[in-house]
């Protein structure tokens, strides 16, 4: 009889590998056997699907490019705001009058922006950029040495707002079926090979059934094994 396989250890690549594996036994041991055959064009179909949404709700690669967008953003932000804070106590008067004119458009568009949602994010820091740039903070800007600085913190921010719209367009235009999706419809694939083998099993036909059954439970062992210390 076929072992259980412990789908709760199973992340879906791990499925589809074991049901490859099974699937190329069965085909190369029982090439014509009619009750078999009519059972892995479902599974093949369901790998198909599976290989396209593996990692669909963690590796989407412009999910990733925000992320990365947005880190770039918060360090030209902190670093910015660091620099212009540390200045409010040096000794040097012109410097720190203009750090002491500059800061409180830190704390008008929020200090802590960097942990905003993203959108209020970009509100914020449009907002201290237009600030900043005001024409009587222009020589306080050249002072404390932060022109390329803030044009940095611009072009962050821009990018950081394209790559969004690249997301919410790609999310739109998104079909591929998800990790959980297709992992539920290889489970009932494999929970119906399953009947389909136990039955088969049983009646000892087609030739050489048991073995490949005995077989398929040490892949499936080893399987359930490595599946459990991946956990």
């Amino acid at each position: 009889m076929i072992l259980k396989i412990h789908y709760s250890y199973f992340s879906l690549s791990a499925l589809v590998a074991l049901s490859q594996k099974t699937v190329g036994l069965l085909e190369s041991r029982f090439p014509d056997n009619e009750i078999i055959k009519s059972v892995l064009p479902q599974i093949h179909e369901a790998h198909s699907v599976s290989l396209q949404a593996i990692g669909s709700s963690t590796k989407n690669l412009i999910s990733v490019s925000v992320k990365q967008s947005d880190t770039k953003r918060d360090n030209c932000f902190m670093s910015l705001k660091n620099h212009v804070e540390a200045g409010l106590r040096r000794e040097n008067d012109v410097y720190q009058n203009a750090c002491n004119t500059l800061w409180p458009f830190f704390v008008k568009n929020n200090v802590k922006m960097y942990g905003l949602p993203y959108d209020d994010q970009t509100s914020a820091t449009r907002s201290l950029i237009k600030d900043l740039k005001l024409p009587e903070n222009k020589e306080h800007i050249q002072t404390v040495n932060v022109v390329e600085w803030l044009n940095e913190l611009e072009t962050a921010n821009n990018e950081f707002i394209d790559v969004q719209k690249q997301r919410s367009v790609s999310r739109i235009k998104d079909d591929t079926i998800r990790d959980a999706e297709a992992f539920k419809k290889l489970r009932q694939l494999l929970d119906m090979l399953e009947s389909v083998l136990n039955t088969l099993y049983l009646i000892n036909d087609p030739e050489g059934i048991q073995d490949a059954v005995k077989e398929i439970n040490q892949y499936i062992s080893e399987a359930n094994t490595a599946a459990r210390q991946s956990n």
